[in-house]
């Protein structure tokens, strides 16, 4: 089975095309973790895997990853092949050592872990923005290869871990992340300007159902991922977090194409 979270659409089109090659389950992360009170057990059949998909939040994974990964249990695991594939725009830090640590917590062993470069998605603080078109492109194609190597990898179970840490991993994971975490995942700094017509759009691509539309216009719930989807999805350009910004946009194009009940 592989679980997945994704906000922009990365993450998703990766654990797509894992789960069409692998012919395993495919299990969206924010839906099995609607329920707060979330605990469960999942069955494991004699040669499944166990696959995690997701993008790289300030060098590590999303928090709401590593909460559910601290929730469940595997019936039936003999040391079942365990991997994991996080989309990032640059680099990457420390992700394996935290993923395997919170893996560990449930006794589960990771064999396998990849990074698979894809457009960037952050906007939120100075000195981050979208690629440029090109660069969009470039990376897009890029992933296609990559990603059909790690598929390879996964369908024959091989251990081996192909990760861009980038420079001073330490330094990101274990001080920036924490911070991020902290300050950073609050969606009360989410604003809308007189731009916005109550579309509807930003609800609809929320991962995690945390916007509603009340008296015209976007109110968040409390529960955000920082995952900028609502920002990215606006037609208006009227979704700012902090501030005003001239920033870009990005949406994977399949999440454009396909909406969100592939989301």
């Amino acid at each position: 089975m592989i679980f997945y979270f994704s906000g922009t659409g990365n993450s998703l089109y990766a654990a797509r095309h894992l789960a069409k090659a692998t012919q395993d389950r495919l299990i969206s992360i924010p839906e099995e973790m609607s329920d707060p009170a979330f605990s469960k057990e999942y069955a494991l059949s004699t040669d499944e895997r166990i696959g995690f998909v997701f993008p790289i939040h300030s060098w590590g994974p999303p928090e709401i990853v590593l909460r559910f990964i601290r929730r469940i249990r595997f019936a039936n695991y003999q040391n079942h092949y365990c991997f994991f594939v996080a989309t990032c725009g640059d680099d990457m830090g420390c992700t394996q050592q935290i993923l395997k640590q919170a893996l560990s917590g449930i006794h589960i062993n990771l064999h396998a872990g990849f990074s698979l470069i894809m457009p960037n998605t952050y906007i939120a603080l100075p000195g981050f923005d979208v690629d440029s078109p090109e660069v969009q492109k470039r990376k897009l194609e890029d992933a296609v290869p990559e990603l059909e190597r790690m598929e390879s990898d996964v369908c024959r179970k091989t251990n081996t871990f192909r990760l861009h840490p980038g420079g001073m991993p330490r330094l990101k994971s274990y001080l920036i992340l924490p911070l991020f975490r902290k300050f950073l995942i609050n969606d009360k700094y989410f604003q809308t300007t007189d731009q916005c017509i109550a579309c509807g759009k930003c609800a609809q691509i929320c991962p995690t159902n945390n916007i509603r539309i009340e008296n015209k216009r976007p109110v968040w719930q409390g529960h955000c991922t920082a995952c900028l989807a609502c920002y990215h999805v606006c037609p208006q350009r009227a979704v700012y977090f902090f501030a005003k910004k001239n920033k870009g946009q990005y949406l994977h194009p399949d999440l454009l194409k396909y909406g969100k009940e592939h989301h």
